[in-house]
């Protein structure tokens, strides 16, 4: 509905003719998926599994066991030999597609269930975080047969959540070994917060990337965007105070050595690592990592609650994301950027000014800001969107080259 109203727009205004039209409609909906298909079957899909999860977890009293696991043995060879059947066909039409990727998000949390029911018949024993992570490398093959956003995020999702788990039983373990709690307290802070620089490694392996671009990407994506977040809760280490132990600091010393070097690593990395985006892709992706590091390193050194500092580099930080948004070419996160940074002058009165007068006062003047930026960025959007029009030219130029 929307592309047709576009269309005849475009039409109205003398940019295309009817033919071209026709040859765009047709495109899209060759190559368009069926967003409500795809959605509501991978939702469907996700309840089966948690209702299979559920029906394991009631125990089944009244059940025979080998009843039980006959049928979860049957059920998963017809799951099997039904995704056989689809990927054997080969075929590239869009049913063909949500079928496949409907039956594989199915045997991927069908495995998960019949772990759990055979841990369950067996009297196993163990723990969530060894179940999770048995299913999490055992399932890899299955999750790979997939192509859809959907499956790719349920994946990160229940990859995450293993990993996690598994933090906390390594907690359990590494005890034993390591006696110095400085060494400790590094170590997991270590595997906490650089666990975003593990997971873009994990997204650019050439094989994915080449066979699988859409899950790198999102695996890419949301790997960024845990970076993004972790930077701005940076700000809030302003607002309370740092005192710590000579332990502590000396924690805190090796953490800020072991992350500057890691950070360093990554910055050096990023050409190789998106060797097909631009060089201000790669610059933005540097400048921000540089940022969040000085963030973090700098929130603290300070003996007192410092609220105003924090809301300054909260904003200064939103700035960078917003120039950053600039030299990716996403609009989009640009405006996003720009709503963020008004909200904030807003609502930093809130946090510094104490009594109802003062507040007011920095309310009106946080709205005087507010307007000023707001009519910067209308005054500036034909430009903005001039300079996106030429890079978008010039990169095709440069691409013809």
């Amino acid at each position: 509905m929307g592309l047709s109203k576009k269309l005849s727009e475009w039409q109205d205004a003398k940019l295309i003719d009817s033919a071209t039209a026709d040859k765009i409609s047709d495109f899209e909906q060759q190559k368009s998926k069926p967003i409500a298909l795809w959605a509501f079957g991978g939702l469907g899909a996700f309840a089966i599994i948690l209702g299979l999860v559920s029906v394991v977890a009631s125990n089944w009293l009244q059940t025979p066991d080998w009843i039980k696991l006959a049928a979860d043995l049957v059920l998963c060879l017809v799951i099997a030999f039904a995704l056989y059947r689809v990927i054997s066909r080969e075929s590239t039409s869009a049913r063909s597609q949500w079928l496949r990727e409907i039956l594989v998000i199915f045997y991927y949390g069908f495995t998960l269930a019949s772990m759990a029911l055979i841990g369950q018949t067996y009297q196993l024993g163990g723990s969530a975080a060894k179940l999770l992570l048995v299913w999490t490398l055992v399932t890899i093959p299955i999750v790979l047969l997939g192509r859809g956003k959907f499956l790719t995020i349920l994946w990160i999702v229940g990859t995450c959540v293993t990993y996690a788990f598994n933090l906390e039983v390594f907690e359990d373990y590494i005890r034993l070994f390591i006696s110095q709690r400085y060494l400790f307290d590094v170590l997991f802070g270590i595997l906490y917060i650089l666990s975003p620089f593990f997971f873009i490694l994990l997204s650019r392996i050439p094989w994915l990337v080449n066979n699988r671009p859409i899950m790198t990407g999102e695996l890419s994506r949301y790997s960024w965007l845990a970076i993004i977040i972790g930077g701005w809760f940076c700000h809030f280490l302003w607002y309370e105070s740092i005192n710590g132990s000579a332990s502590d600091i000396k924690s805190l010393q090796l953490f800020l050595v072991i992350s500057f070097f890691a950070t360093v690593a990554m910055i050096a990395l990023i050409p190789k690592l998106y060797a097909t985006r631009s060089n201000d892709t790669h610059l933005a992706m540097r400048v921000v990592l540089i940022t969040i590091f000085i963030i973090g390193a700098t929130a603290v050194w300070h003996d007192h609650a410092y609220p105003v500092i924090g809301a300054v580099i909260n904003i200064a930080y939103m700035f960078v994301l917003a120039w950053a948004a600039l030299k990716i070419q996403s609009i989009k996160l640009f405006n996003v950027m720009t709503a963020l940074i008004c909200i904030r002058l807003l609502f930093i009165y809130f946090e510094v000014f104490g009594s109802m007068l003062e507040t007011g006062i920095g309310l009106v003047v946080g709205g005087v800001i507010t307007l000023f930026v707001v009519w910067g960025w209308f005054k500036k959007a034909d430009s903005l969107a001039h300079y996106f029009g030429l890079s978008q030219k010039d990169k095709i130029a440069g691409d013809a080259k």
